[in-house]
């Protein structure tokens, strides 16, 4: 299971509802077995209703969280190619991230961008030492990078991020990230709402780190 963060607010507004709840119930019982013998009988399942039915959300979340965590959240390399260049479906390129020195230096990347408010392709090539940026009608390149999954919800207040390699040739999936994000129980008091996903840096199965086309496209060396 993986429990969402513990807040003291949110203990004391439990604490609360506990208290309260146990006197009122107490109440109850006392109230109907001095008219009734089984009076007390009738007033435990309340008991249990009042101590599981407000946390019962948060084991319900934090179960399905912490099954979706150790069925397929990382970051899985399935096969790596030397390539010009691809087509990334998540970001909007330009020249300056081109230039970036973090970013492997490919002759071409394709993507997403806008003119005149409406989404458009375009491709930005090395061109003697030069980008040479330019629309395209649609993504010439083989390798895609892409992202299926944005915040989908896949469980209850819990949602799915995966970004995807693909060879959109063979069909074939080069690499794949996956993680999962899940939200506070209804009870939870703070100043802000963390985000909780998995995998997080260092915790099993996430094996590599960085950005997953980086680990599955390589550019082209060129001594080839």
């Amino acid at each position: 299971m993986r429990f969402y963060y513990i807040s003291i607010l949110s203990v004391i507004l439990l604490g609360v509802i506990y208290f309260v709840g146990t006197g009122l119930l107490v109440w109850l019982g006392t109230w109907l077995s001095k008219r009734w013998k089984h009076g007390w009988a009738a007033v435990m399942p309340l008991f249990l209703l009042l101590y599981i039915g407000p946390v019962a959300e948060e084991f319900w979340i934090a179960w399905n969280f912490g099954q979706l965590c150790k069925k397929d959240a990382g970051i899985f390399i399935n096969k790596t190619v030397e390539v010009e260049g691809f087509y990334d479906d998540t970001h909007t390129w330009t020249e300056r991230r081109m230039n970036e020195p973090a970013e492997p230096k490919f002759s071409f990347v394709e993507g997403r961008g806008q003119r005149s408010g409406k989404d458009v392709f375009w491709r930005h090539e090395r061109v003697d030492g030069a980008i040479r940026s330019f629309e395209i009608a649609q993504p010439t390149a083989r390798y895609h990078y892409k992202w299926p999954h944005m915040d989908t919800p896949v469980s209850y207040k819990v949602e799915k991020i995966e970004r995807v390699v693909s060879d959109n040739v063979t069909g074939e999936l080069l690499a794949r990230e996956t993680k999962y994000r899940r939200r506070a129980p209804w009870f939870f008091i703070g100043l802000d709402r963390p985000v909780m996903l998995c995998p997080g840096p260092g915790e099993h199965p996430l094996e590599k780190f960085g950005s997953v086309y980086n680990l599955a496209l390589r550019p082209v060396r060129k001594d080839h």
